[in-house]
């Protein structure tokens, strides 16, 4: 599937401003990419595409969640906002036939994280968190921090997730404390890439 192709596509899913900070977080993924050599194509889709379902409302995220088994916690029907990746690896899959499953499981836990991530999962939930339009506090630590390590990065990051969601009384999802706590084992390891 073709960059042009995909950058349409996007375009007419998202607002002005989701495909903006989308086209930022393929710009930061793929400086990322260089530096772990990861496969830029790879990288490329899934960073376009990580927001696909984001302007779907929680009614239709979770009709959509509810119709094809995509719903993995409870949590998911509290807060389905947190469904947008996994909607968003569906569509993909279903509308346009992207087939390759290290693409759509980067898109599908973007916003969560998991146990055993990629290095294209890293990058993908990194980039949208470290892109040049977000300015919330500690992002420069992290940008530096991503810069040296990209697991002690991926620390910084599901920490103050974690400690932002706590300040507003929200649910954590569990794919969240679980690949926190993967994420520490392997550093204290120190076997992860």
């Amino acid at each position: 599937m073709d960059n042009i192709y995909l950058r349409n596509i996007v375009r007419k899913r998202l607002s002005e401003k989701r495909f903006n900070h989308s086209l930022r977080v393929v710009e930061t993924a793929l400086k990322m990419a260089e530096d772990l050599e990861a496969d830029k194509e790879k990288v490329y889709t899934a960073s376009l595409l990580h927001d696909y379902a984001k302007n779907m409302s929680p009614e239709e995220l979770l009709s959509i969640a509810r119709r094809n088994q995509l719903i993995s916690s409870w949590v998911e029907e509290r807060q389905p906002g947190l469904l947008h990746g996994p909607v968003a690896a569906y569509l993909c899959k279903k509308e346009h036939g992207i087939e390759d499953e290290e693409i759509l499981r980067a898109i599908r836990f973007h916003t969560t994280g998991c146990e055993n991530m990629t290095t294209l999962d890293k990058i993908v939930y990194l980039a949208d968190v470290i892109e040049p339009g977000r300015t919330y506090e500690g992002v420069n630590e992290l940008r530096d921090i991503c810069k040296h390590d990209i697991n002690k990065g991926l620390l910084f990051a599901f920490d103050r997730t974690i400690g932002y969601v706590i300040k507003r009384r929200m649910l954590i999802h569990p794919f969240t404390i679980e690949a926190r706590n993967w994420i520490i084992t392997g550093i204290e390891r120190g076997g992860m890439l």
